[in-house]
């Protein structure tokens, strides 16, 4: 039996009646975006394992425990042998990969325009038109939802009392 892809260029040219010139802007569109915001993340990333060296021998001890390796001689080899199983286990690498996106999101302002008058959740009116910004880096300084050490990286508040990764809502960290 035949895997079906489930890739976004697969899915669209399910569709018979694609324009090409809008399938390969679509397709670049997500591209560029994947590999800037990846890029970004991962410079913050290495920034703040440069300035917490304990955040860093944690990562790296959890990788190598996780990973049952002694030593790594080929970083192809070893990237190669990291299996999503495994990553589903690194907890704190996980935890410390969303601190850092709390604290620097790849998107740090995002804005959206009204394409239909509409009430926000908080009750206010916006009307087409309107252009609408949300500020995830702001968001993630806040105190009222991150509590005093708001600013402070500390990868420990994403993992729970089993040192589990735990997920925030949507709506408080908005990052992705």
């Amino acid at each position: 039996m035949e895997l079906q892809k489930e890739d976004i260029l697969t899915r669209f040219l399910q569709f018979t009646e694609v324009d090409p010139k809008y399938l390969r802007d679509i397709i670049l569109n997500f591209i560029i975006a994947g590999k800037d915001t990846t890029a970004t993340t991962l410079s913050w990333f290495i920034y703040i394992l440069c300035n917490h060296p304990l955040v860093q021998e944690k990562v790296a001890q959890e990788i190598k425990e996780t990973m049952k390796t002694k030593k790594v001689m080929d970083i192809s080899e070893f990237a190669s042998s990291v299996s999503e199983e495994a990553l589903e286990k690194m907890h704190y690498l996980h935890a410390a990969l969303t601190e850092t996106l709390r604290l620097y999101p790849a998107v740090p302002v995002d804005g959206k325009l009204c394409l239909s008058d509409d009430t926000l959740p908080d009750g206010f009116s916006v009307n087409k038109g309107d252009f609408v910004a949300y500020q995830p880096y702001a968001m993630g300084r806040m105190r009222f939802l991150w509590g005093d050490d708001a600013e402070d990286f500390i990868p420990e508040r994403w993992l729970d009392e089993n040192g589990f990764f735990r997920q925030e809502s949507p709506f408080k960290f908005t990052a992705f």
